[in-house]
């Protein structure tokens, strides 16, 4: 997951020239899940979200607050371009979670986060859907968030906005003595908290007939492997009677065109 964090006075959404949603001081958060996220991703960045010292003190002391210190909002976009490859000059955005999956993921997403903080401050667009977003940034500060250091990789290091990241995961394990017993927990392990519900991963139906491959007419432009190595996603550039199109076959078994 990638998360583009800005700190704003005030942001808002349009779709169709309405405005759905609107904040005033706190965070603009436009939010990419790609196709490996896992519930653990989405903890992590959110907990960076909410505590992250972007704002300034009643003293003008800087990075001293986080959005909750100051009561601030949150308005979340949900923004696939974040996970933009290019082929030559075309954007391919084929490391994003498709559709389905995607919009159930970030739809526990919000939940989560309304759960860590408090529903009327977390605000959101509209998924899926053509939007106009306006802010007025606030300093500027815009902070880049990563769950991973690639998409393609399956250690999930802490989200940081430095530049080197560990790639071995956080400790887990409850056993361990002393005041570091635990470092941090997820929200699901919170006394009392109800875990949102993230899509389940699909480890059962992740290879495609690559002999089926052979009778599309056009050419492969990628064919996307898991980590097994088993074939995931193939995207086929088509030529036909109507044109130039795109065929994107997922581990799900449907092509959309």
């Amino acid at each position: 997951m990638k998360a583009v964090v800005q700190r704003v006075v005030n942001a808002s959404v349009a779709v169709d020239g309405q405005t759905i949603s609107s904040i005033g001081k706190g965070l603009l958060v436009l939010v990419g899940i790609d196709r490996y996220d896992e519930p653990s991703d989405a903890t992590q960045i959110i907990k960076k979200v909410l505590t992250a010292r972007l704002f300034d003190d009643d003293q003008g002391g800087m990075w001293k607050k986080s959005v909750k210190d100051i009561d601030g909002e949150v308005l979340c976009v949900s923004q696939f371009t974040l996970l933009a490859n290019f082929k030559g000059s075309k954007p391919d955005f084929h490391e994003s979670m498709s559709t389905v999956p995607g919009k159930a993921y970030y739809s526990a997403f919000l939940d989560e986060m309304k759960k860590a903080y408090h529903p009327s401050k977390i605000k959101d667009g509209q998924f899926g859907a053509m939007m106009q977003v306006s802010l007025t940034n606030d300093g500027p500060v815009t902070i880049l968030l990563s769950s991973r250091s690639s998409v393609s990789s399956k250690s999930t290091p802490a989200a940081s906005t430095s530049g080197s990241r560990s790639t071995t995961p956080a400790p887990t394990s409850s056993s361990s003595k002393g005041k570091g017993k635990r470092q941090s927990q997820t929200l699901s392990e919170q006394p009392g908290v109800v875990a949102p519900v993230y899509p389940p991963k699909d480890s059962a139906n992740s290879s495609v007939d690559v002999a089926s491959i052979s009778s599309i007419s056009g050419t492969i432009a990628s064919v996307g492997l898991g980590p097994s190595g088993a074939v995931r996603e193939v995207d086929v550039d088509v030529t036909g009677s109507g044109g130039t199109g795109d065929v994107d076959h997922d581990r799900s078994g449907t092509s959309d065109v």
